[in-house]
């Protein structure tokens, strides 16, 4: 039993620490998941997936396109080769600057909204110190999205040639790991 209880412990902690330093990073694969995870709705909302950073600084780094390209397209976010479409720093509404705005719709820190009136399949937005991009099978014309917690400050079109699958998280195999060496430990335990 003291066996079973220290490898319970040391498969937690190692995952805890893993956990932690995959942390910046969050996937989703539904809107619905979204929603109740961050409280951010889209229009459209038949995106693949999505990626959610709540350290951008770190993780995007500079918010000019080419930087912004190079993150999306790697293998933590979308991996796969993206073409620029447009965007950038976006104007106040009612103003498009950039092909897109950004407005306050009042209530406090849950009601910020951007939109982008350009045609693309991937589309990036950065808002505060955090980052969300969203992949659709096709492109879509025009992309909303609500309920976020900062004001908008730039959104991102990009084109991608493939749909790519976003990775799953490590932590997520070495928990399932962890889980059948339990079982496997468990069964010993019941058949000596």
């Amino acid at each position: 039993m003291r066996k079973l209880v220290s490898t319970v412990f040391g498969v937690a902690a190692f995952l805890l620490t893993t956990m932690q330093a995959n942390a910046a990073l969050f996937y989703y694969a539904d809107a619905t998941a979204l929603d109740a995870a961050l409280g951010i709705t889209t229009a459209p909302n038949t995106w693949l997936d999505a990626v959610y950073s709540d350290e951008s600084n770190v993780d995007v780094g500079n918010q000019s396109p080419g930087t912004v390209e190079t993150v999306l397209e790697s293998a933590a976010w979308f991996n796969t080769s993206l073409s620029f479409v447009g965007g950038g720093a976006c104007g106040s509404a009612p103003t498009f600057t950039n092909n897109c705005t950004q407005q306050d719709l009042g209530g406090g820190n849950s009601n910020k909204t951007g939109e982008s009136n350009l045609t693309a399949n991937v589309f990036g937005v950065h808002f505060g110190n955090r980052f969300i991009a969203f992949i659709f099978e096709n492109p879509v014309n025009g992309f909303e999205i609500f309920g976020l917690r900062f004001g908008v400050s730039n959104i991102y079109a990009f084109n991608s040639a493939t749909t790519p699958e976003v990775p799953i998280p490590g932590a997520i195999w070495l928990m399932g790991a962890g889980l059948a060496g339990l079982q496997i430990a468990r069964k010993k335990k019941k058949s000596a």
